[in-house]
């Protein structure tokens, strides 16, 4: 999938090894809905994501001046978008599973099924137990940068 919208990046990449991996914090004009966004941030004051105001758990906003902060990940050709620190720790915490769950478990709760769960758009080799451990430890080397700025008050 391919996102759009990014007024300011910075980024940093790095080949180790095998896989390669980088990232990119982005900052969009308009508030980013990635495929992870329906999966995390509940609406709790309507029944639609783009029709709610309010977010279990809270939806960031805007960083004063740039936008809204989106962190654009690559690890070995596999790209993943966060649109915010929850999306990125239930992506880990997903992904840190063994054995990883099935989409079915995890759209129990939701009125759309499996197929459209998050999980199941990501490509096969994403969901190898190699490429999950290295895309968890990056991710998880890569997180304190966008909390510096996902975490700023607005």
């Amino acid at each position: 999938m391919i996102f759009y919208g990014p007024s300011i990046s910075i980024g940093m990449g790095e080949r180790t090894g095998e896989a390669m991996k980088s990232y990119q914090i982005t900052y969009w004009k308009k508030p980013p809905v990635s495929v992870m966004t329906y999966w995390v941030h509940q609406p709790v004051d309507a029944e639609s994501l783009g029709r709610a105001t309010l977010f279990e758990p809270p939806r960031p906003g805007p960083v004063g001046g740039e936008g809204w902060p989106v962190l654009m990940v690559e690890v070995d050709g596999v790209k993943l978008v966060f649109t915010s620190l929850a999306e990125l720790d239930t992506y880990v915490d997903v992904m840190s599973r063994k054995p990883l769950p099935s989409t079915r478990v995890l759209s129990r709760r939701f009125p759309m099924g499996p197929n459209s769960h998050w999980l199941s758009r990501l490509p096969k080799k994403a969901k190898s137990p190699k490429h999950r451990a290295t895309a968890v430890k990056y991710l998880s080397e890569v997180r304190g940068e966008f909390a510096k700025v996902a975490e700023r008050p607005g």
